[in-house]
């Protein structure tokens, strides 16, 4: 009678997972030859040896949201464990194991792929393929099949009233803001597989609420990467959405003055982030996320000085950063009176220069998984 293989190590796995997420998002934002994605490969050759054990390999199945190693569910632990399930899910891997043997080389085509949106081929070391469930019936159209659902003129409508009414009446606007982000969710619910669908522009004065319709867009997105649901994803879109509601009180000369601010209008433009966060906390029941955010989306990722100017050098939240990523790429892709729009290439090209210093690099790797785009170099 054979001995039942010893459950393996559940921190062992849970490594592995992180360094495999990390792996990916770090190709995303690096060449194949650079040393850091040489290092995140190692990492992960590293934890898998300590995840095998004794064993011949490792076999990861996606069930549901359920990641099954050995036939027993990982517990959940924080958002690598969701963005590692998201990226094979969207590549249409439901089974992936790992064997004995796997070098360098093997492993970085692999996570080269992935990290480029493809869906990898099985090699000698990685197989790849789904899992089979029988059913009773044919399963429903997948998520693949459905239509872009477009952001609608209706929901435009509901954006520009809020913003309109947060002039007079912040409570009520924040409740119709709050109206507006569960559209926006249902909207990113609805649509086709890896389309994120943003509002164009029309007039310069709709800039502010038509960014923030974008920024809350994306950061939904962003989230929804790491297993983010309910009213935790709600919280993040609603803080998005306001993160901004600070330009409603700079003067729309300034706002869409041609050339660079300089002076006076400088500290007026950058008074927005606070003066957003004071207006914010007035309200009676806001979020207390949205107040963060409003206050920390200039906020750099390395801790260096920007505004607004902090007593002690401190990173900002997951939150705020998320938001400071779709703020950038949404303004850099926007016509403005002063700019003109540039393409989602050079946007991410803007993002990977600025990872490390203003950006936390796993995220914008992530980013650049979402949006599927190659970041264009900057001359």
């Amino acid at each position: 009678m054979s001995t039942p293989a010893r459950p393996r190590d559940q921190d062992a796995l849970e490594r592995l997972i992180v360094q495999i997420a990390a792996a990916i998002n770090t190709r995303a934002l690096y060449s194949e030859g650079h040393p850091r994605v040489a290092q995140a490969a190692a990492a992960v050759l590293e934890a898998m040896a300590a995840a095998v054990g004794r064993q011949d390999f490792i076999t990861f199945l996606i069930v549901g949201e359920d990641l099954v190693v050995d036939e027993r569910p990982l517990r959940r632990a924080g958002i690598y464990h969701q963005n590692f399930v998201h990226a094979l899910r969207r590549r249409k891997v439901e089974r992936l194991t790992l064997a004995r043997g796997l070098d360098l080389q093997e492993l970085l085509r692999f996570v080269s792929v992935l990290a480029a949106g493809g869906t990898p081929a099985t090699t000698p070391h990685i197989i790849v393929g789904r899992v089979e469930m029988a059913t009773g019936e044919d399963a429903a159209a997948g998520p693949e099949s459905r239509p872009t659902a477009p952001v609608t003129a209706t929901q435009i409508n509901e954006g520009r009233e809020a913003f309109a009414r947060f002039r007079t009446d912040r409570r009520g606007s924040l409740h119709k803001m709050e109206e507006v982000v569960w559209s926006l969710m249902e909207s990113l619910a609805r649509s086709a597989h890896d389309v994120i669908p943003l509002a164009p522009l029309k007039t310069h004065d709709e800039y502010t609420f038509i960014h923030s319709v974008n920024v809350s867009l994306l950061v939904l997105a962003q989230a929804r990467t790491f297993g983010i649901q309910g009213a935790t994803l709600h919280s993040l879109g609603l803080a998005a959405l306001c993160h901004d509601v600070g330009k409603l009180s700079v003067p729309l000369d300034v706002l869409n003055r041609p050339g660079k601010l300089e002076g006076n209008d400088w500290k007026i433009m950058m008074s927005h982030a606070e003066e957003g966060a004071w207006q914010l906390a007035a309200v009676e029941d806001a979020p207390p996320l949205s107040v963060v955010v409003a206050y920390e989306h200039h906020l750099r990722f390395d801790g260096e000085p920007t505004y607004p100017l902090l007593r002690r050098a401190r990173r900002p939240t997951l939150a705020a950063q998320l938001t400071s990523l779709a703020d950038v790429f949404d303004a850099v892709c926007t016509l403005r009176p002063y700019q003109k729009a540039r393409t989602r290439p050079v946007a991410l090209g803007i993002l990977s220069e600025r990872a490390g210093t203003f950006h936390d690099p796993m995220l914008v790797g992530n980013f650049h998984r979402l949006t599927g785009t190659t970041p264009a170099p900057l001359s």
